[in-house]
Parts: structure tokens; sequence; C-alpha cells
């Protein structure tokens, strides 16, 4: 019996060993393979690293040839955007709501032809919502544009005389009746999605409503939206890194003081922490 006992446990011994040389096999062949693909994108990222140092060098020289005209660029954009800004909001705000509630119109349209069978229809009908929630957040953030564009063209000595008051008050008017109408477009749109899928929760006057609607979300949207999210992310990585490169550069030549370079380093480190902390969180789970 004692015998049969050490047989067994050399057996189990042995088979331990065998393991663990098969996990450094896995290991050094991982390892190699990693060198290998290492080597295949070092080339590629030299390639882009030069390019990008060639791309900084025009542009610093051309920052450069600029420099002390910075006066007759702000001069000009100024006067542009004197022009523009206070009605652009109104403008924008008006062909979006028109657009969107064509959208609105066909979707409903083909909603109420639908025969509750057909996923190709009901798909068209969901991406003409779509087309109407990315419009409207769109110029939104245009009206925010619109609405600091006119703030910086406007005169502020010069209230009393009757176009600059108008001016002002297209200003302010403008931004009011851009976050009126793509509130109500939006809700709209997200109570017309809550008709088609009875599941979805939330409403646009809660400040919780993206918490609420991402709850109410099947497995499968909720990946779609979290690979949305990393695709975003990225995005906002690459262009903080582009706006980086234009407000050092800004710093240096056009005399933009540090604020730019901070406000977009804080963006950026907020989106990085963020993004990593929820990594972890969701590892937990």
């Amino acid at each position: 019996m004692r015998h049969k006992g050490k047989r067994g446990e050399d057996m189990m011994q042995n088979e331990e060993g065998m393991m663990n040389m098969a996990q450094r096999d896995e290991r050094v062949e991982k390892v190699k393979e990693n060198r290998a693909a290492d080597k295949k994108a070092f080339g590629k990222f030299i390639i882009i690293l030069a390019l990008s140092l060639a791309l900084g060098f025009v542009v610093g020289m051309a920052a450069v040839a600029t420099m002390g005209k910075q006066d007759m660029l702000i001069a000009g954009i100024k006067n542009v955007t004197m022009m523009i800004a206070p009605f652009c909001s109104i403008v924008v705000t008006t062909i979006v709501l028109i657009m969107t509630m064509i959208w609105i119109k066909q979707a409903r349209k083909l909603y109420a032809s639908w025969d509750g069978e057909d996923e190709e229809l009901i798909d068209k009908v969901e991406r003409k919502l779509s087309l109407g929630l990315i419009a409207t957040s769109v110029n939104m953030i245009l009206g925010y544009l619109f609405f600091s564009m006119g703030i910086y063209s406007i005169e502020m000595d010069d209230l009393h005389q009757f176009y600059n008051v108008f001016r002002w008050l297209g200003i302010f008017g403008g931004l009011i009746y851009t976050l009126i109408v793509c509130v109500v477009l939006q809700k709209n749109l997200i109570n017309f999605t809550k008709e088609i899928n009875p599941e979805k929760q939330g409403s646009v006057y809660d400040t919780k409503f993206q918490k609420n609607w991402l709850a109410s979300c099947d497995e499968s949207e909720q990946r779609q939206v979290h690979q949305a999210g990393f695709v975003a992310w990225q995005a906002g990585t690459n262009t903080c890194l582009g706006l980086w490169v234009f407000t050092f550069i800004g710093m240096m030549v056009w005399d933009f003081g540090m604020m730019p370079v901070l406000m977009v380093i804080t963006i950026w480190l907020v989106m990085t922490i963020r993004y990593h902390v929820e990594c972890i969180r969701l590892s937990k789970h």
C-alpha cells in the first residue's frame, strides 16, 4: 500500500512537472510572438514618428513665419464672426429642425406600415431616429460655439447703437432657441424610440437619463455602447494630442499663454484616468 501511495505521488509530481514545462513553453512561445509583433510594428512606428516630426517642423516654420501677424489674423477672424455669429444659431437650428421633423415623419410612416416581423424596415426607422439624435446633439454643441463667437466679436462699448443691440439679442436669443429646439426634438426622438422598444426607460428631462437608458438596454446594446465609447475615447485622445500641438505652438509663437494648453491637458487627463478607473471597476464584476 505504501508502495502504491508513493507511486501515485510520483505520478502527480510528474504531471505537475509536465504542466509546468508546458506553461513555460507557452510563455517562451508568447515572448517570441510578442517580439515578432513588435519588430513588425516598429518599422511603421518609425515611419509615423518621422512623418510627425516633419509635419511638426513644417507647422512650426509656418507659425514662425506668421509671428507678429497674429493681430491682423485675429482682426480678420473677428470681422467674419461679427457678421455671421449672431444669427448662425438661428439659421442652423432652423435647418436642423426641418430636417429632423422630416426624419421623424418618415420614421412614423414606416413604423405604421410595419408588420412586426420585417427587421430591415424597423432598422430603417431606428436609423432615421439616430440621424435626428446626431443632428440635434451636434447642433447643440454648435450653439455654444456660435454664442462664444458672438460674444467675442461684439463691441461692448457700442451697445448704444441699435444694430449692436439687435446683434446682442440675436446672440442670446439664438442660444436659447437652439437649446429649446434641440431638447424638444430629442424628447420626441427618445419617446418614439420608447414606443418601438417599450422596455426602454428614461426621460430627456431627467438628469440621470443616460444612466437609466443604459440600464434598460439589453446586453447586446450595452456592448455596442461600450464599444462606441472606446472608439470615442480613442478619437478624443487623438484630438487632444492634435490640440496640444496647436496650443503649444500658439503659446510659443502667437502669445496664447498657458491656459489653452492647461485646458487641453485637463480634458485629456480626465478622459484617460476615468477610462482606466472604469476598466478596473468593471473587471471586478
